[in-house]
């Protein structure tokens, strides 16, 4: 497997001047050889007073463009947060001065006014990104073989699309869906001069068998021994956190250099506006109403079959309304869990559209994370960044050792409770219902947390950063 650099690896001992004047890494051979390397790949090496002693040298500015070619089945209007990531990373990449390229699947789920079926056919370019869409059949996703058939066909038609993208540098791919695009790239990266940046949202097929989709049989090892092979083959292998990292390092001992860049709220986006969320209550008939807000995917790995049971053990604050926005494997069975036992505090809402993301998590008064035991390590849920943004408490059932309970806790922005427990998760928010003043700072801090170290400007800064990096190793 090629080596994989961390980000100071790229950096130098701190300039020194010679009697000449020129820096002293200039009779350096190891300098010279980063230098040779820098021109030729078009970037230029230039001193960063903020690097600590020992990395003085860093890349800051391009001569010429990157290409970074995005393989991802989902992106916007498809409103699943993977695409929503990869949209905001590729965008900032151009920012920066490069090129972005993404290869995608047309959407069949699209929030608000979004309409999949007035999207270019082919191609289309939005803020500075140039996307290339795929008409990928969506039939037949009941199953869980079935639903693995529109990835299956994302997978050959980018095979044969991404023949015509040309000189790509880096060629970026996430874990979900599995394998299939970290396979792409990898493929990708045989051609000389690309590198392959690995992802792993999810960490595939030990989440499928922690949950019980996959077995322990044939196909779960032929899955695990391709998923190793990706990780070794990838230039840079990023996680989301320190305890994903760990189960990575422990499952494969030969990968011992493993990037964290965290997932990411937009800050300047999220909770800057909160008189927005008064529109959003009346619009949705829920005026002075204590709200309980569940947002996002109700898949296998949240354990949201849970939620009836809550609303059930707060029914008697007669203002309180247990909210859930979204869709997923998991909303069928909370539905007629709810309609079973009669629930007068349990609504629901379909994902709304980005544009509106914003009002709604700000409309609430508390926000729900939940995570199975069994995943911890295996995904950390996204919108714990967006809850962070919108300056609201949080009740988290959740590992205690995950990275959500890290966060909650040294942030102070949230009450962190024993996982898929119902009585724990009830009794939380009865707590911040009769102490709303506990809540209310809760969420500042939570802003501040936002703001401070979580936004999407720190993040993707850091992805650009290890980028340029890669294109001088």
């Amino acid at each position: 497997p090629r080596g994989r650099m961390k980000p100071g690896c790229m950096t130098g001992r701190a300039q020194q001047k010679t009697a000449a004047g020129k820096p002293a890494d200039y009779a350096d051979p190891l300098n010279s050889a980063r230098r040779r390397r820098a021109d030729q790949a078009g970037l230029r090496l230039i001193h960063d007073a903020d690097q600590n002693p020992g990395q003085a040298e860093t890349v800051k500015q391009a001569k010429r463009r990157l290409r970074i070619l995005f393989l991802s089945p989902h992106y916007p209007p498809d409103v699943a947060a993977t695409g929503q990531l990869v949209a905001e990373l590729a965008q900032d990449v151009v920012t920066a001065g490069h090129e972005s390229i993404v290869i995608a699947s047309r959407p069949d789920r699209v929030a608000g006014s979004h309409d999949a079926a007035a999207m270019p056919e082919n191609t289309e370019q939005r803020d500075g990104v140039q996307i290339r869409w795929l008409n990928i059949p969506t039939a037949g996703r009941r199953g869980t073989w079935s639903r693995l058939l529109p990835f299956a066909g994302y997978f050959l038609a980018t095979a044969w699309r991404s023949l015509f993208v040309g000189k790509v540098d880096i060629v970026f791919a996430q874990s979900t869906p599995p394998l299939l695009a970290g396979l792409l790239a990898a493929l990708h990266s045989l051609v000389p001069g690309r590198r392959f940046v690995y992802n792993l949202q999810d960490v595939y097929p030990e989440l499928g068998q922690a949950l019980g989709v996959l077995g322990h049989g044939p196909v779960a090892g032929l899955s695990r021994r391709v998923e190793a092979t990706l990780r070794r083959r990838a230039d840079r292998l990023v996680v989301l956190a320190d305890d994903m990292r760990e189960v990575v390092r422990n499952s494969d001992r030969q990968l011992q250099d493993v990037d964290v860049i965290p997932n990411w709220a937009d800050a300047a986006v999220i909770g800057a506006d909160t008189g927005a969320a008064g529109d959003f209550r009346v619009r949705n008939g829920l005026q002075d109403k204590f709200i309980v807000m569940y947002s996002g995917n109700l898949g296998r790995a949240h354990g949201v079959e849970l939620l009836p049971q809550v609303a059930a053990q707060l029914a008697d604050l007669p203002d309180l309304v247990l909210l859930v926005i979204g869709a997923g494997a998991a909303l069928p069975t909370v539905q007629a869990e709810a309609q079973r036992l009669g629930l007068k505090n349990l609504a629901f809402l379909p994902f709304q559209p980005k544009e509106k993301l914003s009002e709604s998590l700000c409309a609430a008064d508390v926000s729900l994370i939940l995570q199975r035991r069994s995943v911890s390590g295996l995904v950390v849920p996204s919108k714990l960044y967006g809850i962070l943004a919108s300056g609201r408490a949080a009740v988290a059932a959740v590992p205690p050792e995950c990275e959500v309970a890290r966060v909650l806790k040294s942030e102070q922005a949230g009450i962190v409770v024993e996982p898929e427990s119902a009585d724990g998760i009830a009794a939380a928010v009865r707590k911040l219902y009769l102490n709303r003043d506990c809540a209310a700072e809760m969420g500042t801090r939570a802003r501040l947390a936002a703001v401070n170290r979580h936004d999407r400007q720190q993040a993707t800064g850091r992805y650009i950063r290890l980028f340029e990096q890669l294109a001088l190793s």
